[in-house]
Order: C-alpha cells, then sequence, then structure tokens
C-alpha cells in the first residue's frame, strides 16, 4: 500500500560513495598524543596488547576506580623488536611515575569534562521546556534522561548513526540544539541557528518530512551538521510549531516510510516529554504559589479588628470582603490613648496581591497616626503624600477615616476618593460630605474634616464604593442600602452589617467582576 502521507524526498543517484567524513574523536588524538610525548602507552589491565582501542581510553574520567589498578604503560621503545649486542638500549622519553601523573591529570580533565557535559545536557533539555520555566534539578535530570532515550531509539530503529533536537526559541527565528545522541555532548554549546535561511527545518515545521538521501548532493537544504544523508521532521503541528527532529547516517541511504513513521512517532514522544516537564513545573509552582497566598491571606486576615466592644455607649462593627484570597481592602478601628474612638476603611484600585501591598502600607499609616494628637483630614493628608511618592506602580484608592469623641459624641470625619458616610436615624437620614481627590491622583490636595453630633439611636455607615455600586456592579443602589440599614435601625451594629453582607446583590458566572468591599458600621445606643 502506498504511503500518501506528506514528506519530501531529494534523491541523489547511486554513482555517489559512502561518506567519509572525518569526525574528530577527542579521546583518539588524547591517546596517540599521550604516547608520543611520553613514549608509554596505555594498555588495560587483563587485556591483549592490540587491546588499547579508542573504546578503553574513553573509560578516563569515568571515575569508575583507581587508574593505576585499571591500566598499565608499556614503553613504546621496547616493543620496536629485538637488538643487536652492540645496539644502545635508549630510555623511555619520560619516567614511567611521571607518565603516570600526567595520565591522572588528563583522568581528572576528562572527569571535568563529563561533568561540564552533563551539565549543559541538563542545561539545554530546562530551556527546552520553555523560556521562563526553571524545572527542580531532578526533573532537569529526568526531562534530559528522556530526550536522549527517545534519540537513542530512534536512531536504533531508523539505523541511523546520530540525532538532534532542535526546538524554536520564543520569537520563532531561531532554533536552538536541546539534546543530541551519536555526536559528543559539545555541540551544544554550538549558537542557535537562524530560522531564516534553513530550508529543512522551514519545510518540515510545514508538517512535512524530509529526506535528504545525499546531503552532498543537495547544500542549499541546510543540514545542520555534516553527514552524508539526514531526514528532518517536525516536533508539533503547523499551526503549533515546536522544532525539529534531525536524523543523520554516516552514508548516503535511501529512508524507508517506515523509517518517517518512525521518525515522527518520536517526535511526538518528545514533545509530550518536553510538555509534561512543563506541566510538572507549573503544577509545582501554582501549588507553592497557593501555600504563599494562603499565608499571606491569613496575616492580611490577622490585621482586621475583631468584635470586642470599645464603649459602653457606642457599639461598632464591620466585615471586608475580598474577591480573591488577598485583595486591596481593609477596615479598622480602636480605642486610642486619649480615649477617642478612630475607625477607617480603604480600598485601593489595584486588587490581588498588588492591592494587599497598597492596603497593608495604608492601613499602617493609619494605625500609625492613632495615639497622636490630630484630626481625620491631616491624616487622610498624610497617606496620600506617601501614596504620591511612589511613582512606579498604582497606588490610587479611595481612604476613609472617622474620629469619635465618646463623651460628648461628636464625630469628625474626612475622606478621599469614592469613600460614602451616612447617618441614619428613625427620621431618615442624611449624606455627609466630607470627600477629597482621590489617594495618589494629586500631590497636595487637601482634606477637609467634617464635624457633627451623632445622636442617640442614630447609626453611622460609612462603606467602600463597590458597596455601593448598583445592580450591574453586583452592589446595593444608594436607595436599596438605607432602607435596607433603616428597617433594622433597632437592631445591633453587628446585626445591621450582617443584614448588608447577606443580602448583598450578587453577579453569577462570568459576569462577576474582581470587586473588594469594606463596611463600618457605629451605633450610639440609648442610655
Amino acid at each position: 500500500m502506498q504511503d500518501k502521507r506528506p514528506f519530501l524526498r531529494l534523491h541523489s543517484g547511486d554513482s555517489e560513495p559512502t561518506s567519509t567524513i572525518a569526525r574528530p574523536v577527542l579521546a583518539s588524538d588524547m591517546l596517540e598524543t599521550f604516547s608520543d610525548a611520553t613514549g608509554w602507552q596505555i594498555r588495560v589491565r587483563g587485556g591483549s596488547p592490540h587491546n588499547l582501542g579508542r573504546a578503553h581510553i574513553n573509560a578516563l574520567g569515568s571515575g569508575q576506580g583507581a587508574l593505576r589498578k585499571r591500566f598499565q604503560l608499556v614503553s613504546t621503545i621496547t616493543m620496536d623488536g629485538m637488538l643487536d649486542e652492540f645496539a644502545e638500549i635508549p630510555a623511555a622519553i619520560t619516567s614511567e611515575e611521571s607518565a603516570w601523573r600526567l595520565l591522572e591529570g588528563i583522568d581528572d580533565l576528562k572527569s571535568q569534562l563529563h561533568a561540564a557535559e552533563r551539565v549543559i545536557a541538563k542545561q539545554e533539555a530546562e530551556l527546552a521546556a520553555g523560556i521562563g520555566v526553571l524545572l527542580r534539578g531532578d526533573e532537569a535530570e529526568i526531562l534530559c534522561d528522556r530526550l536522549q532515550d527517545s534519540l537513542h531509539r530512534v536512531i536504533n530503529s531508523t539505523g541511523s548513526d546520530a540525532a538532534a533536537i532542535y526546538l524554536l526559541d520564543e520569537t520563532t527565528s531561531m532554533l536552538k540544539m536541546r539534546a543530541c545522541w551519536g555526536m559528543p555532548q559539545s555541540v551544544l554549546t554550538k549558537p542557535a541557528r537562524l530560522l531564516r535561511g534553513s530550508m529543512a527545518d522551514l519545510e518540515a515545521l510545514l508538517g512535512n518530512a524530509v529526506l535528504l538521501e545525499n546531503i552532498r548532493m543537495a547544500p542549499e537544504w541546510n543540514s545542520p551538521e555534516e553527514f552524508a544523508a539526514g531526514m528532518c521532521v517536525p516536533i508539533g503541528s503547523p499551526n503549533m510549531p515546536h522544532g525539529t527532529l534531525w536524523l543523520w547516517s554516516n552514508h548516503v541511504r535511501d529512508f524507508s516510510s517506515a523509517d518517517i513513521e518512525t521518525a515522527k512517532s518520536s517526535a511526538d514522544r518528545i514533545l509530550v516529554d518536553v510538555e509534561r516537564s512543563v506541566l510538572s513545573a507549573e503544577v509545582i509552582r501554582s501549588r507553592s504559589l497557593t501555600k504563599q497566598l494562603e499565608s499571606a491571606s491569613i496575616m492580611q486576615s490577622s490585621r482586621l479588628p475583631d468584635g470586642q466592644a470599645l464603649h459602653l455607649d457606642f457599639d461598632i462593627d464591620g466585615w471586608t470582603f475580598q474577591a480573591g484570597p488577598l485583595g486591596g481592602n481593609f477596615h479598622t478601628w480602636t480605642l486610642n490613648n486619649q480615649g477617642q474612638i478612630c475607625a477607617s476603611l480603604a480600598d485601593s484600585i489595584a486588587s490581588g496581591a498588588a492591592g494587599s501591598i497598597v492596603a497593608a502600607s495604608l492601613q499602617t499609616i493609619i494605625e500609625a497616626c492613632w495615639n497622636t494628637r490630630h484630626v481625620p483630614g491631616q491624616v487622610i493628608r498624610k497617606a496620600n503624600e506617601i501614596a504620591w511618592g511612589h511613582e512606579n506602580a498604582d497606588w490610587r484608592g479611595s481612604l476613609g477615616y472617622v474620629q469619635l469623641d465618646p463623651d460628648s459624641g461628636t464625630v469628625q470625619i474626612a475622606a478621599a476618593g469614592n469613600i460614602q458616610s451616612f447617618v441614619i436615624g428613625q427620621r431618615g437620614f442624611r449624606m455627609i460630605s466630607a470627600n477629597g481627590p482621590a489617594l495618589a491622583t494629586q500631590p497636595d490636595a487637601s482634606y477637609k474634616t467634617e464635624r457633627f453630633s451623632l445622636e442617640q439611636g442614630e447609626t453611622l455607615l460609612m462603606v467602600s464604593p463597590d458597596v455601593v455600586g448598583g445592580i450591574k456592579r453586583g452592589g446595593y443602589t444608594q436607595d436599596s442600602l438605607l432602607a435596607l440599614v433603616h428597617a433594622h435601625a433597632e437592631e445591633s451594629a453587628s446585626e445591621i452589617a450582617s443584614q448588608v453582607a447577606r443580602k448583598l446583590p450578587t453577579l453569577h458566572g462570568d459576569q462577576s467582576p474582581i470587586i473588594d468591599r469594606s463596611l463600618i458600621v457605629i451605633k450610639r445606643r440609648f442610655a
């Protein structure tokens, strides 16, 4: 049955001989140079006199035990044949002990080289998992082993001699080798190559397998390595390209349909391994972030006041609802050293973690002013000056501050932004107009302090902007909120706050905006 799947085959004819491309072998060069320089040849203990191949010298630097137990040194001079009785026996170029010290130095250097190549392979595997994703050491090691195992398998299955994985960078303009097999690991240090002009890679990224049966006869396809034949298949899809998988052979050859399918399956497996590592890293990072958010949320909540009574004649309660674990709102109150009840709430434009930093900063400013002699307008102005001084972030917000003298019932109040305050009694309500510009919008804003007396049975209600935000924002209208509070005017401050929270209009599904809300209720009891 003929294979209908897309691939590009470049035929070359049968006249081209088998490739004789010289592959540099560091171990072989080292073996010959050592013998020439020292006059001593390395032999594996227990091996035959001719057992001196590169496979054994590659064992240098492997850390498999003491060198002198695994190898022996044989003088090359005495191996030249029989000498006559008048010939002078020449000495080796260096002493045997000097040769051993040199060999041990070479072994140490090769150990360091192996370690460096392993680190490079791990780092390339880590980078293969995506820019900005940092894998744990063991995860990077696992991914590196999986990529190399996939390359080893596909080489054996297709009868190839070498393979490499090239992945696109975040700009999709460069291809960088991230793993290889059948080549020195040092090739991973090569710089990324431009996708532009890499014809075979470009064709593969369109979804086709490119078959170069004779690379020398098709130089325009720009094989990234010098081999006799090669195949390039895509990693990913044309709609979501990730890179290419290259397979090479040392001789001119044809690639069968089975070879193509095997290469494509390996490319799919490589993509799965990379994406699995990315997902694993994201899950670990998400769990860590969740734990941090939970801890920060507990700390932020711990700064909210409890329901402890501050004065026999005044009842105070309130709440803050954050849209997420962290938010940009707070409410707070205290009985200061002058015997005054001080209460404040704030709503920052920023939400989430950024909003929590703004809220924590504002709350700290407020609480630092509690035990000093001040009026609310001065505190709001100080908060605005500090918020305005931070130019590289959004510190805008609304802030309300109340100062109450329990002995006289006199209230001083000031606000910035869209804080709304009302006095509600049996005969109706009145709105407190003490608002100035929002925080961090003007450098020298002024905030007036309004004074009034809170009579017995009256309730002071202060709310953040989104409590009274209209039905479309999931909040009350002004009329509906005041009607609800007036209906429960005889109840305690705690019950009024609970009723407002319980009946707060909500939006469902995707329509729900990210909204933080705060409320304070101060009620003067009847004598």
